[in-house]
């Protein structure tokens, strides 16, 4: 299976915390990545992309957010229609 597609037999997230949703109507996959905790919490980046396969993602916005309010946003994604998928070919 090509990483152009989801995975629906596996679970894509990585042991670090890592993890990718991809909205294939909205063209866009979503990177979650841990960052340094600091004094303040735990951090998670979130990556967005414009996506269409077989192009390469095309970056387009970057935040940080703490931990429990990214655990929120990856399940309200996921409630949404956005589904878990491997990192796309870069």
């Amino acid at each position: 299976m090509s990483n152009e597609a989801p995975f629906k037999e596996d679970d894509p997230a990585k042991a670090g915390g890592e993890g990718w949703l991809v909205n294939e109507q909205q063209q866009k996959v979503v990177q979650f990545k841990p960052d340094e905790p600091t004094a303040h919490g735990q951090w998670v980046i979130l990556r967005t992309f414009h996506w269409r396969p077989p192009d390469y993602p095309i970056p387009q916005t970057r935040r940080r957010m703490l931990r429990h309010n990214a655990i929120e946003a990856w399940n309200t994604m996921k409630k949404t229609g956005w589904r878990p998928c491997h990192p796309p070919v870069r």
